[in-house]
């Protein structure tokens, strides 16, 4: 008889669950926009806990799964627009912040050019992040956390000269970040985002050209921006 009755109860209570489509779990009123209603003050919901391989693994992942990751990089991870992806933090916010500087020179300094490169210090207006560094030269900037990066710069002179001007990293020009001009300019600028690893090295250069150039005093004579993105 007991067991009859359970499986009367049981059935009772899946009919009830298909009626109304929800499933409170804590509460005897689940929210009626809700398939399940979870309701308490001392416990959470623990989704599926796995590492990154087994993540990836997943096969034919479907849009909003949702997993908590507790190998590097840890966190929650969610499937949407066919990728995964890692749901932000507090800490990956504020570390944008952190990999994001700026400085300028606005003293009207003179650069001794040479044809293989100078570098442009940039002593004035100096904003740094914590995860970004600057030499004693005021020209060399050192990253110390990997990611894509937004580089920017201006360049500006009391006279158009035929000089070319670039971002270097570890020494080496980025082709998306020179201007090599045919003409000869008083103003140069360029923007492009980079992948950069901990502890790449970025300058701003002159080169091409064996002489002086004058940079405008009192105003951005040179500035770059480095801001994390991603």
């Amino acid at each position: 008889m007991k067991k009859q009755l359970c499986i009367f109860v049981t059935l009772f209570m899946a009919t009830i669950v298909n009626l109304n489509a929800q499933v409170g779990i804590g509460t005897t009123s689940p929210a009626a926009s809700s398939i399940l209603d979870v309701t308490s003050t001392s416990k959470g919901v623990l989704v599926p806990r796995m590492s990154s391989a087994q993540r990836i693994a997943i096969s034919s992942p479907a849009e909003g799964l949702m997993v908590y990751q507790n190998s590097t990089p840890n966190g929650l991870w969610m499937f949407i627009n066919g990728a995964w992806t890692r749901l932000a933090s507090t800490v990956d916010i504020n570390s944008f912040g952190d990999a994001t500087s700026f400085a300028a020179n606005t003293s009207g300094s003179v650069i001794a050019v040479l044809l293989g490169g100078t570098n442009v210090p940039l002593p004035n207006a100096q904003n740094m992040g914590a995860n970004v560094t600057i030499d004693g030269t005021n020209s060399i900037f050192t990253v110390t956390q990997a990611g894509r990066y937004r580089i920017a710069y201006r360049a500006n002179l009391t006279a158009g000269l035929l000089v070319s001007t670039r971002v270097t990293v570890n020494g080496v020009g980025v082709p998306a970040l020179s201007i090599d001009p045919v003409l000869s300019l008083s103003q140069f600028a360029a923007e492009a985002v980079v992948t950069l690893s901990a502890g790449d090295q970025l300058s701003l250069q002159f080169f091409g050209l064996l002489g002086a150039a004058t940079l405008l005093s009192g105003s951005q004579g040179a500035g770059m921006t480095i801001q994390r993105v991603e």
